[in-house]
C-alpha cells in the first residue's frame, strides 16, 4: 500500500463544544489508484485530506506512507515528504498571482532546487492539456479552468507518488470539470499516479477506480 490510515481521529474546538470530525477513518491506497471522498459539505472531507497530505496531524491513529510511519511531531521531515512524495490540487488553485504561467508551474522545483527547469514545466502543460505557447502570461488573465490546469501541473513539477485533490472541480463548469479530471484518469493511468480526490460530483467520482463516503467521521467503501 502506498499509504495506510489506521483508526484516524481528529477534533476541533468551536467555543465551549468539541466538533468530532473523524471519528476512527481507516482507509488503504494502492499505489497508482485513483479514489473519490464524498461527503456533504462540513463531513470531514478537507480535514481528512489534509491529514493524508501531512498537512494538518490527527489527534490519534496512525499514518503509514511509502510503508513508512510518519511521525507528525517531525516537521522538518513532514515539508520534507510533502514536497517529494505529494502533490496538491486545491479548489481556489492557490496559485501566485504575480507570476507568469510558467513560474506557478515551476515554483516546487524551485523550492526544493534552487533552481528552475522551464522545459519540465513546458512539458507538463501539455501533458495536462494546457497552451504551452501561454506559459508566460500572468496568472490572473486565466480562466477557472485554466488555472485549475496550471495547477494540476504544478503538482506535478516535483514527481510525486501521490496527489491529492481537495474539491478541484468545485469552481468549475460541467464541461471544464469532466476535461480536469480527465486530464487526471489519463495521467493515472499513463504515469501510475495515486490520486485522491475529494468531490460533491457523483459523475467525478464515478470516473475514479473506488468512491469512498465519510458520513459521521466513517469511511464506507460503495458495495461494501
Amino acid at each position: 500500500m502506498i499509504l495506510d490510515a489506521l483508526n484516524i481521529y481528529k477534533s476541533f474546538k468551536s467555543g465551549n463544544k468539541t466538533l468530532h470530525i473523524l471519528r476512527g477513518v481507516n482507509i488503504s491506497v494502492k499505489q497508482g489508484e485513483m479514489i473519490a471522498v464524498m461527503g456533504v459539505s462540513g463531513s470531514g472531507k478537507s480535514t481528512l485530506l489534509h491529514i493524508l497530505g501531512l498537512i494538518n496531524s490527527p489527534d490519534e491513529g496512525e499514518l503509514y506512507m511509502l510503508n513508512e510511519k510518519i511521525d507528525f511531531k517531525n516537521k522538518s521531515n513532514l515539508a520534507k515528504k510533502r514536497n517529494e512524495n505529494i502533490g496538491f490540487v486545491f479548489q481556489f488553485y492557490s496559485l501566485i498571482s504575480e507570476l507568469s504561467v510558467l513560474e506557478n508551474v515551476m515554483m516546487p522545483f524551485m523550492i526544493k532546487n534552487s533552481k528552475n527547469n522551464r522545459k519540465r514545466a513546458k512539458e507538463l502543460l501539455d501533458i495536462v492539456g494546457f497552451d504551452s505557447s501561454m506559459a508566460e502570461k500572468m496568472i490572473f488573465k486565466l480562466s477557472g479552468g485554466e488555472m485549475q490546469r496550471v495547477a494540476l501541473a504544478r503538482a506535478l513539477m516535483n514527481d510525486p507518488e501521490i496527489i491529492i485533490a481537495d474539491e478541484p472541480t468545485a469552481n468549475l463548469d460541467k464541461t471544464s470539470s469532466i476535461d480536469i479530471v480527465s486530464s487526471m484518469r489519463n495521467i493515472n493511468s499513463s504515469a501510475k499516479k495515486t490520486f485522491i480526490i475529494a468531490t460533491h460530483s457523483r459523475e467525478i467520482a464515478d470516473l475514479c477506480d473506488r468512491i469512498l463516503f465519510l458520513n459521521g467521521g466513517i469511511i464506507s467503501e460503495e458495495n461494501s
